[in-house]
């Protein structure tokens, strides 16, 4: 089996299927994927983990038999820690179960399985969190900005910022935890549609042990305001929203999130006068947002479809009061670095804004979203 895998594309079709043709009139089930590898005795040093960028859906991820992690929405990523589970110098097994066969449980084609990249991440034992590196554009007239760095442990740090191979900035110092780095940058050319210049950060974390973990993040410089006057700025500039509402899947490819497929939506998009996009109904790949930060494509980054009323009856619905804290947590330290996206959504033609349970919940996700982000609106 190669990942990403649609499991659904081998699933059988019924013109009975209980999603209709919303699915295709597939019929989709529950699957168990499983590895097994070896590990080898050195990694007893490290900080190891599984990387999930998405399982659709209601993941239970077991390590030797036991179950090490879950993740129910199947359009947020998630990490695994293994250190625990796992048998040092011997063979291991990995079993990733996903349940779909609950239907209907979406309005659109969703795919199925482990259709999002996996990937299995070494550090020491002092290193540089998960998404742990934070660049902000704090000015983009005279350009400057931070780069907020989260930590486990204490150490060197070493920021440096590059044009492609040219060295444009550096900043050495000791930290604890967390640390954050001013730079101006005189002469960098900003991020917009028409010219989607990027630059490179990399970070190097020396621990007192001698241990060495790097981390590097792609970036642009620009500002976003809204304005009452003007409406949308970037960079100073009024910006019209020429924009697309796209879903996840890739066609006849299914809901894989394969890099050129990703690439060749936002392409075929640019070339026909669209500027902006809406991640319709749920986080994107993070495939497709390096896309629109390469081509020069603004995003409207959506959450969910509903939030406690459901769509269908096996959706969503049922899970998002309980789970929209870390579903958006994990959208937004994902997708910060993004030049491309300018502002969040917290749901899509979501009727519970008719009451006052729904309004509650709409103010209780846009703040936290605001505490998450101040950088940018949420609608």
């Amino acid at each position: 089996m190669t990942l990403p895998h649609d499991a659904m594309l081998r699933d059988p079709r019924d013109p009975q299927a209980p999603s209709g043709e919303n699915l295709g009139w597939y019929v989709p089930r529950n699957y168990c994927y499983e590895k097994r590898f070896f590990v080898p005795e050195q990694w007893k040093e490290k900080r190891i983990r599984l990387e999930f960028e998405g399982v659709a859906r209601e993941a239970r991820v077991l390590v030797n038999g036991e179950q090490a992690g879950s993740h129910d929405y199947g359009y947020t990523g998630f990490s695994v820690p293994l250190e625990e589970f796992l048998h040092y110098g011997e063979e291991n097994c990995i079993c990733v179960r996903a349940f779909n066969a609950s239907q209907p449980a979406s309005r659109w084609y969703t795919g199925t399985g482990i259709y999002r990249p996996v990937w299995l991440c070494l550090s020491p034992e002092e290193h540089i969190l998960r998404n742990g590196v934070r660049v902000t554009t704090l000015d983009y007239r005279n350009p400057e900005i931070q780069v907020e760095v989260r930590l486990e442990g204490q150490g060197e740090v070493q920021v440096s910022v590059l044009d492609g191979k040219q060295l444009l900035a550096q900043g050495v110092r000791t930290a604890k935890e967390h640390t954050a780095f001013r730079f101006l940058l005189p002469g960098a050319r900003l991020w917009s549609p028409e010219n989607p210049r990027l630059y490179t950060c990399q970070v190097c974390f020396r621990g007192e042990k001698g241990t060495t973990d790097t981390e590097s993040v792609v970036f642009g410089l620009r500002q976003t305001e809204c304005t009452s006057e003007k409406g949308f700025l970037l960079n100073g500039e009024r910006v019209i929203l020429k924009g697309a509402c796209i879903h996840h899947d890739n066609g006849i490819l299914g809901a894989c999130a394969y890099d050129f497929a990703e690439e060749r939506k936002v392409r075929i998009l640019k070339e026909n006068g669209y500027n902006a996009i809406r991640s319709a109904h749920n986080p994107c790949s993070r495939a497709l947002l390096e896309a629109c930060d390469r081509l020069g494509m603004l995003v409207l980054d959506e959450y969910a479809d509903m939030w406690y009323i459901h769509k269908t009856p096996y959706d969503y619905a049922s899970r998002v009061e309980k789970n929209w804290k870390r579903d958006l947590k994990e959208l937004v330290d994902r997708d910060y670095n993004h030049p491309s996206v300018i502002m969040y959504s917290t749901g899509n033609e979501v009727s519970e804004t008719a009451q006052k349970r729904g309004i509650r919940l709409c103010g209780e996700m846009t703040r936290y979203l605001h505490g998450l982000d101040k950088t940018r609106p949420v609608t």
